[in-house]
């Protein structure tokens, strides 16, 4: 609903600068039912998000009536578990509902940068998500899209988001299968009508993600057969702590009737939480790294709260990233030392000489060219135009050869040798330069020799469909390669956009600093494309690098290395994760958020911005 964990885009040429009395200040994202906005009445007026209905063209009626049941039964839920609905116009041009804004990340961001839980904070979370459920059933909702990516969880406990697929028992049925397909009951699966009780197998679904870090099924499949597997029932519950065996097994039930009331599972969970300090603060249940995420988007919430105008351009956050309001000065921190700039350096050194040894080999299939097409050419006149046939005369008296060969066996040698040495030649130049040439043809006597062009590879198709703005799955190793073998492209605000692409070319070079590097495809025809990449930095993420005996850092920082890890890559000393990417004040001071804590700090984006990383 919120869209919290997306990033505060400006607004487009097709979005309203104010809908009702709120002035919209960017783009959160899209929803079940259409753009979200960070919107305000006032300059300092609370913060709300907006939620408009998409459609094509006009608004029909049927939409607006669908529309105005969906605001209605959001509005029937007030419940501190829950997102509120502040206001609302069905009937403007483009209709609007308000609600709530609650700055916190979800449950899916949080177990994907800081890990699983323990048994006693699943409890804790598990029985305030329960609550939301009985407040949204009490008032006849089933909300058919329960999911970690819709709880967030600010520290006075987690709060269910987005209504906009949700359905009451007394408006409407449907057989629809919506929502997150890992985290969906078997009868939603099998397209049968959603009751209570689907909610409670979903609540059971997202408690085993916080336990284990991957929904109850086998990871790696496909949609189709993760459908079927869903509508079977068929679950794969390895990890599953033995204490949450009992709250977490039965919500899991195939048969909708065997799984426990939402009141029943409110109570066992409190029942479970009985002996244990009551209290609301999510302090005392979540570890560290948890409290600390949360703890970074209020601070967010709380510089967008200010009067300032926001800049959405300064503001990037998206389902790892929050940009943190600068704090005062931190104690220690530091740039990137001459080691760094050598190393970038060399790089760019490096990408000379591959530049170079291209022009090189691009010569020599040249030259080889031209010398195919001046044999065959001298080749062609030797042999003539065809001779007219004449009566056969009577055959001369037998003579021994002399030891020379006639001019038309050695015009057929000849061309023979052309043959093979020009297709070998072809095959030499191809086997020691990978990708960069194909083989000639044998040619026809008398005809010129035609390079035969090769077909793109299905790798040389994937870089040839990225385009400049496109964002891309893959990362630095740590090992000097990519982590695929083809760009694989991504939405710009999905988690696994590690890089975005700048510019697209036949050749480089491409903007160099830290966070910044190019990826090249020589095709088989000859094609060759260069992809000008710059990192995404995400709050949570983690990379190595080697501190000296000084305390100076220097990193590749277009790597991404797992932050629970107990290695790391030769060469490299320790694992840094991001605490947070900022914009870089006009002092031109890097500042990080605690000044008790050790940071290092890298100028990024040509001195845009900066990250914030310690030791995870």
């Amino acid at each position: 609903m919120t869209g919290a964990g997306t990033r505060l885009l400006p607004l487009g040429g097709d979005d309203p600068g104010a809908l009702g009395p709120y002035r919209l200040l960017g783009r959160l994202g899209s929803g079940g039912m259409g753009r979200i906005y960070l919107a305000r009445t006032e300059p300092d007026g609370p913060l709300v998000a907006v939620k408009t209905l998409l459609a094509e063209g006009e608004v029909s009626a049927h939409d607006r009536r669908r529309f105005t049941r969906k605001v209605t039964l959001a509005r029937r839920v007030d419940n501190r578990y829950t997102a509120r609905v502040l206001d609302t116009d069905p009937e403007a041009p483009t209709p609007w509902m308000a609600i709530e804004y609650i700055a916190a990340p979800s449950l899916a961001e949080l177990v994907r940068t800081a890990g699983r839980l323990p048994a006693s904070a699943i409890r804790w979370i598990a029985a305030g998500t329960a609550q939301a459920l009985l407040a949204l059933h009490g008032q006849g909702i089933v909300h058919r899209d329960v999911k970690p990516q819709n709880v967030l969880l600010p520290l006075d406990g987690p709060r269910l988001i987005d209504f906009g697929i949700s359905h009451a028992q007394d408006i409407t049925r449907t057989t629809l299968t919506l929502g997150t397909i890992a985290f969906t009951s078997p009868e939603q699966a099998r397209g049968e009508p959603s009751t209570e009780r689907s909610d409670v197998y979903s609540l059971g679904a997202t408690l085993f993600h916080l336990a284990v870090g991957r929904p109850p099924y086998p990871e790696g499949e496909d949609t189709l057969r993760l459908l079927a597997r869903v509508s079977r029932g068929d679950l794969d519950l390895a990890g599953l702590p033995k204490e949450l065996v009992p709250l977490v097994r039965p919500c899991l039930a195939v048969e909708p009737a065997d799984r426990p009331r939402p009141a029943d599972v409110l109570d066992r969970f409190l029942e479970e939480m009985r002996g244990l300090p009551a209290t609301a603060d999510g302090s005392r249940w979540l570890p560290p790294r948890w409290t600390e995420l949360i703890r970074a988007y209020e601070r967010q919430g709380e510089e967008w709260r200010r009067p300032a105008p926001v800049d959405p351009e300064a503001l990037t956050v998206d389902d790892r990233t929050r940009a943190v309001p600068p704090p005062d000065p931190t104690r220690t921190y530091t740039e990137e030392r001459e080691r760094a700039r050598a190393r970038e350096q060399e790089r760019e050194r490096a990408r000379a000489r591959e530049q170079e040894r291209e022009r090189e080999r691009e010569r020599g299939r040249q030259r080889v060219a031209s010398r195919a097409r001046a044999r065959a050419s001298a080749g062609a006149r030797a042999t003539g135009p065809a001779p007219v046939p004449l009566p056969a005369p009577s055959p001369p008296p037998e003579k021994k050869s002399s030891g020379g060969c006639s001019t038309a066996l050695l015009v057929v040698l000849a061309l023979l040798f052309a043959a093979w040495y020009f297709d070998d030649a072809a095959r030499t130049t191809s086997s020691s330069t990978p990708g960069s040439g194909g083989s000639l043809t044998r040619p026809t006597p008398g005809y010129a020799y035609t390079p035969r062009k090769p077909t793109p590879s299905l790798q040389d198709l994937a870089f040839r469909a990225v385009r400049a703005g496109n964002c891309l799955d893959v990362y630095d190793t740590g090992y000097g390669e990519w982590s695929k073998p083809a760009p694989v492209r991504v939405d710009c605000d999905s988690a696994s956009a590690y890089v975005h692409v700048t510019r697209v070319g036949p050749a480089g070079p491409c903007d160099s600093g830290p966070g910044r590097d190019q990826w090249s495809n020589h095709a088989d025809d000859g094609m060759r494309t260069v992809l000008c990449l710059s990192r995404q930095f995400r709050t949570g993420q983690c990379f190595t690098a080697e501190i000296d005996g000084d305390g100076d850092a220097s990193a590749n920082l277009m790597e991404i290395w797992n932050c629970a890890s107990d290695r790391v890559p030769k060469g490299q000393t320790h694992i840094l994760q991001i605490t947070g990417y900022y914009r870089m004040p006009s002092d031109g001071r890097t500042r990080c958020p605690d000044e008790n804590n050790r940071y290092w700090t890298w100028k990024v984006n040509e001195g845009r911005g900066y990250v914030c990383t310690r030791v995870a």
